[in-house]
């Protein structure tokens, strides 16, 4: 595909942002005594680097029959700086999605078990919220049938500018089933790819990719060429640091791999989301660092053609 010279609309720079208290240690100058706290980590470094935040990870909670946010409601006193930052990110145009599911969830289960209750609950989280749009991050058994509901009733309910993606691993888009989820993402996309904006492909967490760290350019191409996939539609999930194993990409191959990609595809390359925002590399200290080094890859792809 020749590189288009237009404006792109996808070149997004994606952050997952599941710790919000990241733990810090405190040296009181004894041997002895180290203590570990925790401090408040705001997105709002984020603001003008990230085009959209995934706040994660929002699960159903069969037992206590409510939505939590990790381990606490998102009415939690907690959450209360979060939701100001987050409120003050989107009027300065970042787009605020949030992610259901993930490891060790039940979500999707519940969903199907109970599709009105868990369905009414999750509309009033998002209208009280003002997200902008949900990521579906199905580590579980599930049937299709509950996912496609739940993808055409979000549409139904908020309209074509709501956002909604879907965070496969990677080889669970070469075709064949998902052996986790149990899903064939190729014939949903198929089928149902007109109501997916994108998705958040996982190049981590999948022998595919973590055998060969500099293999990422090319199962991209093999996904956007056999799925078949507009290669808009798919962003490259990476890990951020070296703590969020197995699958970590050093920081200097994901720039190699991005910029091989934005050469093929040009403006009509999807983009690059990072999990997760605390402990992000080059600098762990100052987490910005990272979307800041893939936004400038982004931006100045046309320099190195």
């Amino acid at each position: 595909m020749r590189p288009s010279d237009k404006p792109s609309p996808v070149h997004r720079v994606v952050v997952y942002y599941q710790t919000q208290y990241p733990e810090i240690n405190i040296d009181w100058k004894l041997d002895f005594l180290m203590m570990k706290m925790t401090k408040y980590l705001s997105p709002i470094p984020l603001i003008g680097l990230a085009s959209h935040l995934i706040v994660s990870a929002f699960h159903l909670d069969g037992n206590d029959n409510i939505i939590y946010l990790n381990k606490d409601p998102p009415h939690h006193a907690s959450y209360v700086r979060m939701w100001r930052d987050i409120a003050r990110m989107q009027g300065s145009g970042v787009k605020v999605i949030g992610m259901l599911g993930g490891a060790s969830d039940s979500s999707f289960k519940n969903l199907k078990d109970n599709f009105g209750d868990w369905y009414k609950k999750l509309l009033e989280c998002i209208k009280e919220y003002r997200l902008d749009g949900f990521d579906l991050a199905i580590k579980e058994k599930v049937d299709l049938d509950v996912v496609v509901k739940l993808i055409q009733n979000l549409r139904a309910n908020f309209g074509v500018d709501f956002i909604i993606t879907l965070a496969p691993v990677a080889s669970a888009l070469m075709g064949g089933e998902d052996s986790v989820s149990g899903l064939t993402y190729s014939d949903i996309e198929s089928s149902y790819g007109d109501q997916i904006d994108w998705y958040n492909v996982q190049f981590y967490l999948d022998s595919t990719t973590t055998a060969s760290q500099d293999t990422i350019a090319t199962v991209y191409t093999d996904i956007v060429d056999k799925c078949p996939l507009d290669p808009g539609q798919m962003v490259i999930s990476t890990t951020t640091a070296l703590l969020y194993k197995p699958g970590f990409t050093k920081l200097d191959v994901v720039r190699t791999n991005v910029g091989e990609l934005l050469q093929k595809y040009g403006h009509c390359f999807g983009g690059i989301a990072g999990w997760e925002y605390a402990n992000s590399m080059p600098d762990r200290t100052v987490y910005w660092t990272w979307a800041a080094q893939m936004k400038a890859v982004m931006d100045n792809w046309k320099a190195s053609r």
